[in-house]
């Protein structure tokens, strides 16, 4: 039988991330991926992910923070450009408790009135003031999930893809992960297995309450300078930010109905006319009907935090409840020590 220190079950952005700390650590690593790496079934596909400061938690600022300076170390292992820092804007109601917590941590932010706002983004058009966070932008999704495949396989970590892990047990040193066609030791196994991971915990013992949901992503044409990533606190929370390529991305968080990770996924034509107004009004210039639709699974817990946990051997990256690609090579630092302790 093979035995590794640490098997990554699920080769998504946590589970690459993951992987290039460890195997940069010097740990025997394998990643095992149940679809090829780059596919649209999960939650790491697309061409961005908005980076932001802002949160109304002080505790997920400082995370951000952290996972900046990450984020351009892994930039400058790999030698491209990751994360695009175009500056980003939060609007709507309670904009101030972002504000605060920003302040609080020492990071950049401004505070603009209706009038400021209109004139330093006139291609915008909204009622009411603005927070403005020079360090926020864009990461490049695809690319950066393919540099931590490149960075993790260069330090000597293992990927199998096509791969489907049927069960995870604990045993007295450690664990055995079950796959169709082999069964494989480690000291440590890491399940960053996204919607997948609650039913592959159960034969770990461990009990993860998530609720996986299908999200549904719009893109709009766009020509003119990159625009600051955009995130409008109500009720679901807005967002958008440049897509390269595609134009603009646009879409509702934590607003798609409960999903079952294994089905044929189609996209929600309701949150795609209300993206679609929302977008038309607050860029005037943009043309409001989307040029492409797709989804992604979301995998939440019922506070929308994170789950980063270790269980004997077993050690749970999952979930990230909408909001953690941004965090990705900070949360793969983590996963990695844990998976490390003795």
């Amino acid at each position: 039988m093979k035995r590794y220190d640490v098997v990554v079950v699920g080769g998504g952005i946590m589970g690459s991330a993951t992987a290039w700390w460890l195997a940069r650590s010097g740990a025997r690593t394998l990643l095992l991926e149940r679809f090829h790496i780059g596919h649209d079934r999960g939650s790491s596909h697309g061409s961005s992910r908005i980076f932001r400061l802002s949160y109304p938690d002080s505790g997920y600022v400082r995370m951000a923070q952290e996972s900046l300076k990450l984020w351009r170390q892994a930039e400058t292992e790999v030698g491209e450009e990751l994360l695009v820092t175009t500056g980003g804007l939060d609007l709507g109601p309670g904009i101030e408790a972002n504000h605060a917590a920003l302040r609080e941590c020492g990071a950049r932010s401004e505070m603009l009135s209706e009038s400021e706002l209109a004139q330093r983004f006139q291609f915008l058009s909204h009622d009411g003031p603005g927070l403005l966070q020079p360090d926020s932008g864009f990461v490049r999704a695809e690319r950066a999930w393919a540099a931590f495949q490149v960075l993790a396989r260069g330090h000597g970590a293992e990927l199998c893809e096509e791969t489907v892990v049927e069960s995870i047990e604990q045993s007295n040193d450690g664990a055995v992960v079950h796959t169709a066609a082999e069964s494989i030791e480690c000291s440590a196994c890491v399940v960053t297995a996204g919607a997948w991971a609650r039913e592959l915990l159960v034969g770990a013992g461990v009990e993860l309450e998530t609720r996986p949901t299908r999200e549904t992503v719009s893109y709009f044409r766009y020509e003119g300078p990159l625009p600051p990533t955009i995130a409008e606190w109500v009720t679901p929370l807005r967002y958008a930010l440049p897509a390269p390529g595609l134009g603009l991305k646009a879409g509702e968080h934590l607003a798609g109905p409960t999903a079952d990770p294994g089905e044929i996924r189609t996209v929600d034509d309701a949150s795609i006319e209300r993206i679609s107004k929302w977008l038309a009004a607050l860029y005037p210039g943009v043309d409001g009907k989307p040029h492409h639709t797709e989804t992604c699974l979301y995998t939440n817990t019922r506070d929308e935090n994170f789950v980063l946990e270790r269980y004997g051997s077993v050690v749970v990256g999952s979930p990230c409840s909408g909001h953690g690609f941004k965090f990705a090579p900070l949360i793969g630092k983590r996963l990695a020590e844990l998976a490390l302790e003795q």
